[in-house]
């Protein structure tokens, strides 16, 4: 059960709101104070937790090269109105000394890649979740084909573009909002489970390109792009299971095997609130009938199904500011009454 807890501070903290407003915090044993972004980034070490406060905050072309767990405030409008935002302008690189890196709760304006080079692409054990990005370039960049990363966990996030392996292996793509695509993944050991794909304007526009041996299972697709066959382009050798597409495709398709798939679904009317085929924070991307679409473990399809569905607000897993009130002058006492409720996240 979530827990509730009600703070009241009295004027002595008032530092404490001011602080959380336009400094950056790391910890690891001993705690850290920047005034710059830039500072943080440039004096972490390994094992650092890293606690950003709400705001919008220009990083450039951020490199990290150690191993660190970065708590943003997210990025979901309503979920933050107590916070602010987390928001980065820039792109975020990791080096192989991120490996074992976790990542949640912040709006990244640009990407996230990995490596800068052919010779330090082998990043591994990374997590992204939670977040607002450009795309997720499993490679230093989206034309490289020869990358070694592996083991990579991207999920509940919301992914403006797309998502390139670039030949990662060993790649987790669960309930994600995409409003572009999986593509080259060209040496298979990837799965891509419970997502919800939109957009995919003009033609072709694939959701699916140059994807090899992964298992696709419980997604739904929603493509506006004019071609008949504008989901998936060119793939192989993959599973096709319990998805949702308003295309019709036969199984099985070129090399390519499918089970229990929905075919020719009009998406009129099929969520709760969305009409223009493009991520919105206005939408709601529930189904209106989700008992019609049943994915493979007996759950319903998209975003919302598996035992653990997408968090709603896109609250990280850390203890959340969910409201405050600020006292507009002291008492007669001189102090400053605060009252801060902080949510205790069950997932």
């Amino acid at each position: 059960m979530k827990k509730i807890f009600s703070i009241f501070i009295l004027s002595q903290l008032i530092s404490i709101s001011g602080f959380a407003q336009s400094k950056f915090i790391r910890q690891n044993g001993t705690t850290y104070v920047y005034n710059l972004i830039g500072d943080l980034f440039n004096n972490l070490q390994n094992g650092d937790t890293v606690y950003l406060a709400g705001g919008n905050f220009n990083i450039g072309n951020i490199t990290i090269n150690n191993q660190i767990t970065l708590f943003g405030a997210g990025h979901y409008p309503d979920s933050t109105a107590a916070t602010y935002a987390t928001i980065l302008n820039g792109n975020i690189r990791l080096l192989p000394g991120a490996n074992n890196s976790f990542f949640t709760g912040i709006y990244l304006s640009g990407d996230f890649n990995f490596g800068s080079n052919p010779s330090n692409n082998n990043v591994t054990q990374v997590e992204i979740t939670r977040c607002n990005v450009q795309h997720i370039i499993l490679n230093y960049d989206q034309y490289a084909q020869n990358s070694n990363v592996s083991f990579i966990q991207i999920y509940e996030n919301w992914i403006r573009g797309s998502v390139f392996g670039m030949g990662a292996i060993n790649v987790l793509i669960e309930k994600n909002l995409i409003n572009g695509a999986i593509e080259h993944f060209a040496n298979g050991n990837v799965l891509v489970k419970n997502n919800t794909f939109l957009g995919g304007a003009g033609c072709p526009a694939y959701q699916f390109n140059n994807v090899y041996n992964a298992l696709i299972q419980n997604n739904i697709f929603m493509n506006s792009g004019a071609c008949g066959n504008s989901i998936i382009g060119s793939a192989s050798s993959c599973l096709f299971e319990n998805n949702v597409f308003n295309r019709s495709y036969t199984f099985p398709y070129n090399t390519n095997s499918g089970v229990n798939n929905y075919m020719n679904i009009s998406f009129t009317n099929f969520f709760v609130n969305e009409n223009n085929f493009t991520l919105d924070y206005q939408s709601d991307y529930h189904m209106q009938n989700p008992t019609l679409y049943i994915g493979t473990d007996g759950s319903e399809v998209g975003i919302y199904g598996t035992p653990n569905p997408f968090k709603l607000g896109s609250v990280p897993i850390n203890p959340h500011i969910s409201s405050k009130n600020i006292a507009t002058q002291t008492n007669s006492n001189g102090d400053l009454n605060i009252q801060i409720q902080v949510n205790a996240q069950n997932n």
